[in-house]
């Protein structure tokens, strides 16, 4: 009786020793910091903000209106609701087969509300290309935002979308590649700001069925990082893309979010050396879901609307 006793005594000091080792080996869970997630949520306003500025420039520059000749000059009001009281208007386009010209979107002084988010915008926004239509290999557009702010953001700078690649199916089918190049700078109503430069590679695949757009990084001989800057708490960040980020222009449409519905993106902190990933899954559902990781920790975020106080 004595020998089981002990070897059960043994047995018990041995299980106790074993679940120990493994608690005091493991790694706790920590949910990601306060600056982490306002580092991931200005990461996500800056890029919803200047994404939907290319695609309203590219809803405006398919008006009838820049088919040059008589048309060159002439003033246009579009449906779609974000730019259904601004004024676009063409100037300078070649005559002969719209090679170049200039476009300007002005929104009118007391603001334009959108029909979905009622967001307000305010201010101009100029486009101008050469080298053939935005769709040509080989040419350019260059947008450049005065006095342009969404919901009391203001947003200043430019941007310009190079095409790198242009195959044509039929008239409803095609894909355009863009090499992208950007400085922006975003300014809050509280009077805090943050800047980001960015250069990456952008994909309009564009089908009856479905319209979808790619985001990766930029070729290595352009630039390391997708983006680069401070945000508006006055940390620096640098970002790379891992898994290309895809979005559906379907999902847009609804919900006017240009937030990615697969991939992921690593941002690292550079201020407080700290890296962190932002994965937007991967079962393509339109909502305006992320979740944040950081080591073995990890939160859900939803992008929030541009006027977000982070």
């Amino acid at each position: 009786m004595k020998n089981r006793s002990f070897f059960t005594e043994f047995r018990s000091f041995i299980q106790f020793v074993t679940l120990a080792a493994v608690f005091s080996c493991s790694t706790p869970t920590i949910t990601p910091g306060v600056d982490s997630q306002q580092m991931a949520t200005t990461d996500g306003v800056m890029s919803i903000l200047t994404d939907e500025i290319d695609d309203m420039v590219l809803i405006a520059l398919n008006t009838s209106v820049a088919s040059g000749g008589a048309n060159a000059g002439r003033m246009e009001v579009v449906t779609d609701d974000r730019l259904k009281c601004a004024t676009i208007t063409f100037s300078d386009v070649d005559p002969v087969d719209r090679a170049f010209g200039t476009m300007t979107i002005a929104f009118p002084q007391d603001g334009c509300v959108d029909g979905i988010k009622a967001n307000i915008r305010k201010g101009t926004i100029t486009v101008k290309w050469t080298g053939g239509r935005w769709y040509r290999a080989g040419s350019t557009h260059t947008i450049t935002l005065s006095n342009y702010n969404v919901n009391q953001i203001g947003i200043t700078g430019s941007k310009t979308l190079t095409v790198t690649s242009y195959t044509y199916t039929t008239a409803t089918a095609y894909t355009v590649i863009w090499a992208v190049a950007a400085d922006h700078q975003l300014t809050w109503p509280d009077g805090t700001s943050a800047t980001i430069s960015s250069t990456f590679t952008k994909q309009w695949d564009h089908s009856p069925s479905q319209e979808t757009y790619t985001y990766s990084n930029p070729d290595p001989a352009v630039g390391t990082f997708v983006a680069q800057g401070t945000n508006r708490h006055g940390k620096k960040f640098t970002a790379t893309i891992t898994t290309p980020l895809m979005a559906y222009y379907s999902c847009v449409l609804v919900s006017r979010n240009y937030i990615p519905l697969y991939g992921v993106k690593s941002i690292t902190n550079v201020t407080d050396n700290v890296t962190m990933s932002i994965n937007y899954g991967t079962d393509f559902t339109c909502d305006n879901a992320y979740i944040l990781i950081i080591g073995n920790g990890s939160i859900p975020l939803r992008a929030k609307n541009n006027s977000s106080d982070d």
